[in-house]
């Protein structure tokens, strides 16, 4: 079967479609036909595959095994038409302009220059501007109109305002890093009681890494509160880690960058890794999106697809022997 010789763009639309809607009638109106042209169109491609995609009954339309499949595939096939369409309508009408994007600190650096690079390459006209703040204050600068789209953690399933459209980039994890001369850096696991007794340096509260983190310390703390210095900046976290032998917490794609580029600090291994979050890209439903910001965000999602971020777990690289 050569699929490249049997399906077209008209059928991975028509299965793409019929796959989000499950309805006869909604796939109709999403695709702006009638409904008897939805069924013979589904009747063409399943003659033409060989191979039931969907139970039909007079109610209700179930994707078969092999039509979850087909349905996932021509999903990514739709959204890279989706993005070569931005790409081109970016380069051919020359965006230019300001983006402002809300960003999230700990936001993966790697793929944060690897989109922008890839933004300035198709549209140099392009200024892009960074704003940083906490979750709550992006979600709120998004909503006056001090950003264009923000990048940040969000809850997914418990996001219940209809205004914003939140896609996931990928998903984060939280790592405990110390200096690279630490006696931990030495230790094969270790667990929440022994972090507990240790001074920690963290971000405020209102971030996400902190609260999941203190939570964890005092559950298995003694007698004392173990969160010695609360910061903000970056240098101030790394000068504590590496010279006050402070442990703290950060987001994995950034702590493992740490790691790899600044020799800095050191990834440790810890027993109950906690939950993981999604990174998502929000904007507003009300604004009609530009090409500047389908732009950017087409080429966040190709950055974070090429930089996957490993999990703490992950095996990491070998380090050439230092004599003592």
């Amino acid at each position: 079967m050569k699929f490249k010789q049997k399906l077209t763009v008209r059928h991975l639309r028509l299965i793409e479609a019929v796959g989000r809607e499950l309805s006869v009638s909604r796939s109709a109106n999403a695709l702006h036909t009638s409904q008897s042209a939805i069924s013979r169109g589904l009747t063409e491609i399943e003659e033409l595959l060989g191979a039931r995609l969907f139970e039909r009954t007079t109610r209700r339309i179930t994707p078969t095994a092999v039509g979850q499949s087909l349905i996932w595939h021509a999903q990514q096939i739709m959204a890279q038409f989706d993005r070569a369409e931005s790409d081109f309508d970016a380069l051919s009408r020359g965006v230019g302009g300001t983006l402002t994007v809300g960003m999230m600190g700990a936001f993966s650096p790697t793929a944060l220059v690897e989109a922008i690079k890839l933004a300035t390459e198709q549209a140099p006209k392009l200024t892009i501007r960074i704003r940083s703040n906490f979750a709550d204050g992006l979600i709120a600068d998004l909503t006056s109109g001090k950003c264009d789209l923000i990048v940040t953690h969000f809850d997914v399933r418990q996001f219940g305002n209809e205004e914003l459209l939140v896609e996931v980039l990928y998903n984060e994890q939280v790592v405990v890093v110390a200096a690279p001369g630490h006696p931990f850096t030495r230790r094969r696991m270790l667990d929440w009681a022994d972090l507990a007794r240790e001074r920690w340096v963290l971000m405020p509260i209102e971030t996400s890494t902190r609260r999941a983190v203190e939570r964890n310390l005092l559950m298995h703390s003694q007698s004392r509160n173990p969160v010695f210095v609360e910061a903000l900046e970056l240098h101030y976290f790394l000068s504590l880690v590496r010279d006050a032998g402070m442990l703290t917490a950060l987001p994995t794609a950034l702590a493992r960058w740490l790691d790899r580029e600044t020799n800095m600090v050191r990834c440790l291994p810890v027993a109950d890794e906690l939950s993981p979050w999604a990174v998502c890209v929000a904007r507003l439903r009300s604004n009609k999106s530009g090409s500047a910001e389908n732009l950017f965000i087409n080429c966040l999602k190709t950055a974070t697809a090429q930089n996957p971020t490993p999990g703490p777990g992950a095996q990491k690289r070998k380090r050439p022997a230092t004599s003592k």
